[in-house]
Formats: C-alpha cells, structure tokens, sequence
C-alpha cells in the first residue's frame, strides 16, 4: 500500500462524533482522525490509494469509459456502518474524484456473542415473522459496537432493526420503505404513504386497497387516461406549466381524493362516495389550456389552466372536495343539475368542499393552504373580484346573490346554478358562524346592500353541528327540490336555529315547494319530419326518435345541431340498430348523416348529468 498524499489527506480529516461537526485542514495537518467523511477532487484525488480494510463492492463502467467503483470497509467479519468509499475515474485510468466515509483505527469493543438467527427471533418478536429475512454483521464508528443488521422485507414494509451482537438490545428499528411523497401544484410536499402500488419495479399512483386511481389523459379530451407511474416512489418530475406529464398535477389529485375519502368516513361513516366502497378515479391534464374540474358521472377530471387565468385544478383541495361531493349527490338526492335543484347540487358541493378543508387542517393534512369560506382561491390566478371565484360568506363579492331576492333567471349555465348557488352557500355560513345576511351592512360586498331580512340574526351552530344538518337534509332531498324544499329540511333536521339561516337569506316557512321538471327529452317511436329535441334539451337524458321512410336509400338532414362537445351526443342509427355516425359539439351549418341502407332510421340524444345546449332539428330526409 502506498503511503500517499492522499492518506496525509485522510488523516487531515477529523470528524466529532458526539457534535456531528466536521474539521478539515490541508494535506499538512496532522490532525488524528476519529472518523469522518472525505470528497476528494483534482491532486488530491490523483494521490488517492484505497486504504486498508476496503473490498469492492461493485464498479460500473460509463459509455464515455468512465468508471465509478464502490468499496466498503470491514472490521474483521463486519462491515463498517457509513464506511464506504467511491472512486471516479475518468476514460484514461486517472482518479477525478474521490466520495465517501472511512474510520482509521476502528475496532470491535465488544464479541458477537449472538447468533444471526438469535437476533432475528429478536426482531420477529416486534414485527412478527412475515416477510423475507437477511442480516449481516455490522459496526458503529460512534461506540464501536457489533449489531446485527436484521430485516423483513415486506410488500408494504421494509423492517429494518438494529440488534446489539451481544446483548440483544434493539438500537433502532425503522420502515425502511421510502416514505413515497410528491410536490404538489403549490409546490408543497405531500405524502403518499400508503396511497402508491408498486408492481415489480414501477410504482402507480393506485392505492394498496383500490380506493384511489389517477390517471394522465395527456392534455387529450380522453377519459381516463393512463394511470400514473414513477420509477422510485417520488413524485417530483414536472415540466414548465406542469403540463402533461407532470406529476404535481396527479400528486394532489391522488392525495386530495383521498383526504376527501377520509373526511366521508371519518364524519359521515360513509363507505368511499357510492357509500359500497367504489374506486376513486380521478384524471387530470384533460384537454388543452382547460380551466375547469367535473365530475361525469364516474370519475373525477382535472384542466390544467393556463398558468395565467388558473393553475391545474387538483391544486385545490376544496375544488376537489366539491366535484367529489357531486359523486355524493349523484348516489344520494341526485339533485337534478339545472335552476333551483341544480343551484342546490352546486351550493352542496361548496359546502362540504370548504368543510373538508377544516377537517384537514385540524388533522394536519394540507399544511399549505388556510380554511376559508372561498372557493377555488388556491388555483384562481385572475379572479373576477376577488380571490376564488365564489365566496359563501359574502356572495355578492363576486357578483352571485346572497338573498332570494336576487335570484338570478338566466337560461345560461342551466338556470344560474353556479351563481344562484350564493343563496344557500351563504345560508349555510351563517349556519356555522351566526350572524345578519352580508348584504345588511355597508362593509361587506363593497357597500352592496339590501333590508329585507336585516333584522334576522342567525344564532352560529358551529361547523359539526351545521355540517352534519346540512349533510342529513341535503343527501335526503327529492331529485326536483328547489330552496323551499331545502330550507325545510334544514328544519325538520335542525329545528328553528337551523332555519334561520334560511330566513337570513329569504326562504322562509310557507314557501312553496318544488314541483317534478319536464323531461330531458321524449322518445317517438313514430316520428314524422320535421322532428326534434328540446331547445335546450335536459340533463341525463336518452330518447330516440324512429323515422320510416318507407324504401332503403336516405339520409337525415339536420338544420340544427348543437350539443356540449365530448359529453352529449346525437347518434344515427339504421333500421338494425348499427350506428352510423355520433355527433357532439355545435355544426354551425347543419349537418347531412351517411346514408341508411334500411327503410326506417334513427336519431338518439344522450345527455350527461351537466350543461345542456340546444339539441337537434331533422327538418328533412334526403334520397341517397
């Protein structure tokens, strides 16, 4: 062994054990090394001879001819905890750098009296025995004590623990599995432990028992996309406007319906959102620049934004919270999503989306956002008025009523679901936190004001109290409810305190209840020309229209054909019942199906659950 400048370099190297502070001097010292760590470069790296006491573990050779080679310092039988030492070199054999930790001097200060298999029967008795077993002799620089290494490698678990060779004492004990996290879209790291799958060497952003599966629809209008996947568990790759495929967007998904899963649980003992333990899917980076979150029936989606107007919509937890809740009415009231009902379904969503955000600050769970009464503020770059784009302790902040009054008759946005929605969001603030209608002074709302209801002081039920009356009445209401139904519900399950929240933004008792809306659409069996849908047709809609034209050879002309693009869809079938062709989105200038080779033909209008528009006119039959 070559006595170099290198080991001069080592001895120079003096680390504190007890402190964990490090020394270091030049070549020349002469400080006696304890033990420490070294990152050698340039000369002193040229000068580099391994030391005694150092067998390879492995070296790798680059395609430049670079190589990299591993050692590891024992002590006798036992191998040095910490005591490894990397040598990088480059095409040419010359040592670039030298990385590492070595102890000089070290020795055993007690006798591994204790086998290998006695201190694994040590370690079983605090994990039990399943799993894969291995152990080797180790030492600690620190003390100088002989342990055996023992672990159990488990599916989920990877046991690591620390016996002492000759007393049988466990030092540590640790899961050695990374605890799996991500970087969130606010930039916050979340964990993911217990949340990921790992089958053989990938790890899928699906949870162990199935709860939650996200999906990367690769900014493509596709449902649901390819499930999400990372090499090491952590999940921090993302691109420049964390477009697709970047993980920040999935991580919050993933974790947010989570917390959302949990929230249902733990307060309302509900078995995931179908309440029979359905699988959370949830898809994000949909289509392009798309600032927007839904739920369509099956399965939550996510927009990415622009970077600009909004940020990927999963940053949200109670954006996620509230499309999530939309599932929980679809398998409850399923409140029919248009005018006042719809406006319910909406304010439902809001309610329990801004109540989970308190759950998971009391617990901890999303440590870089604040509770608040707004909504989507987390992700709303640009509001309109304020953060969020609504906000349930003062409605009018963004323009939506905070008072029955005000309600907004509009045909857009299926009767003003997303604003009317104001009305019941506020009744359910006042709920929780008490007091007067935010309209009944001149600081809120930026001096808007109305006196109707001033002199209604609302006595504050507090947040478990007012969520668990507004869940029961809510879940319970008839499909077609409007505010009437809503508010006596509110009573009957939370008697006069509750429904003065109602009286506070103008639902009173001895208002008139809902009445059943038409239907989405009607089938015709027997249809003559011209035939059509509603103008606007409804939500869940599926109805058929069947034309005879009496000979084989026609084609239906369409004079009007408008739908919501990717969700509703006008089909045409022939006589066998074999579509032709699906329509979906707006044909400005009509439309001419392909020709049907049977004598009778026909029309179908599928509809989701949201967002309606103007349907279908067949006007005319053309010979083909």
């Amino acid at each position: 062994m070559h006595r170099s400048r290198a080991v001069a370099a080592l001895a120079a190297l003096a680390l504190v054990i007890a402190g964990g502070a490090t020394a270091t001097a030049g070549p020349t010292a002469t400080t006696q090394l304890r033990g420490g760590s070294i990152a050698l470069s340039g000369a002193d790296a040229r000068a580099f001879a391994v030391p005694p006491g150092m067998v390879e573990l492995w070296s790798a050779k680059r395609a430049d001819g670079a190589t990299q080679t591993r050692y590891q310092q024992m002590v006798g039988a036992a191998k040095v905890l910490g005591g490894q030492l990397t040598v990088l070199k480059n095409k040419s054999g010359r040592t670039t750098a030298v990385i590492g930790a070595y102890f000089p001097g070290l020795t055993a200060k007690n006798s591994a009296t204790m086998s290998a298999a006695s201190a694994r029967g040590v370690a079983a008795k605090r994990v039990g025995t399943a799993g894969k077993w291995s152990s080797s002799l180790r030492i600690d620089p620190k003390d100088g004590r002989l342990f055996h290494e023992v672990v159990s490698q488990r599916t989920e678990n990877r046991w690591v623990q620390w016996v002492d060779a000759t007393t049988g004492a466990v030092k540590k004990q640790y899961d050695a599995v990374a605890h799996n996290h991500g970087t969130g879209v606010k930039g916050d790291t979340k964990s993911l432990e217990g949340l990921t799958l790992r089958i053989g060497s990938t790890f899928f952003l699906r949870s162990p028992d199935r709860r939650q599966e996200t999906y990367d629809a690769g900014n493509k209008a596709v449902l649901p996309g390819t499930i999400m996947t990372d090499a090491d568990n952590h999940w921090i790759s993302n691109l420049p406007n964390l477009r697709s495929p970047s993980q920040a967007p999935g991580v919050d998904a993933h974790y947010y319906a989570n917390v959302t899963d949990d929230f249902y649980a733990d307060v309302f003992g509900r078995d995931s959102i179908d309440d029979e333990g359905m699988t959370i899917v949830s898809t994000v980076h949909f289509a392009n620049r798309f600032c927007n979150a839904f739920w369509n029936g099956e399965q939550m989606t996510y927009g990415d934004g622009d970077m600009k107007t909004c940020l990927p919509l999963s940053g949200g937890l109670d954006v996620v919270g509230h499309e999530l809740t939309h599932g929980v009415t679809e398998f409850t009231s399923n409140l029919i999503y248009e005018d006042e009902s719809g406006a319910l379904n909406e304010a439902f969503s809001d309610m329990m989306g801004n109540t989970i955000e308190f759950y998971a600050a009391q617990r901890g769970l999303d440590p870089a956002a604040t509770p608040d009464w707004l909504i989507g503020e987390d992700v709303i770059l640009t509001p309109d008025a304020a953060p969020g784009f609504r906000n349930m302790g003062d409605p009018q902040e963004d323009a939506d009523p905070d008072h029955y009054s005000e309600f907004i008759v509009t045909e857009a946005d299926n009767g003003g679901v997303h604003s009317n929605s104001g009305i019941p969001n506020h009744a359910y603030y006042l709920a929780v936190n008490g007091g007067r209608n935010a309209g009944c002074d001149t600081v809120g709302s930026g001096g808007h004001q109305h006196t109707l209801d001033c002199n209604v002081v609302v006595p504050a039920l507090g947040l478990a109290t007012a969520r668990s009356v507004f869940f029961d009445a809510f879940t319970s209401l008839p499909e077609f409810a409007n505010m009437c139904d809503a508010r006596n519900a509110v009573a009957a399950v939370g008697g006069a305190s509750a429904a003065a929240a109602w009286d506070a933004v103008g639902i009173h008792a001895g208002c008139t209840p809902g009445v059943p809306p038409p239907p989405p659409c009607v089938s015709d069996p027997d249809a003559d020309i011209p035939f059509e849908s509603p103008h606007p047709y409804g939500n869940n809609g599926d109805c058929t229209w069947t034309y005879d034209n009496g000979t084989a050879g026609f084609a239906f002309h369409f004079s009007l054909l408008d739908t919501e693009k990717d969700f509703d869809f006008v089909t045409v079938l022939d006589g066998n019942g074999n579509e032709l062709i699906s329509y979906t989105g707006l044909f400005r200038r009509g439309a001419t199906s392909p020709c049907i080779d049977t004598p009778t033909g026909s029309v179908r209008l599928t509809t989701d659950g949201s967002v309606v528009a103007q349907g279908f006119i067949v006007d005319a039959v053309v010979a083909c």
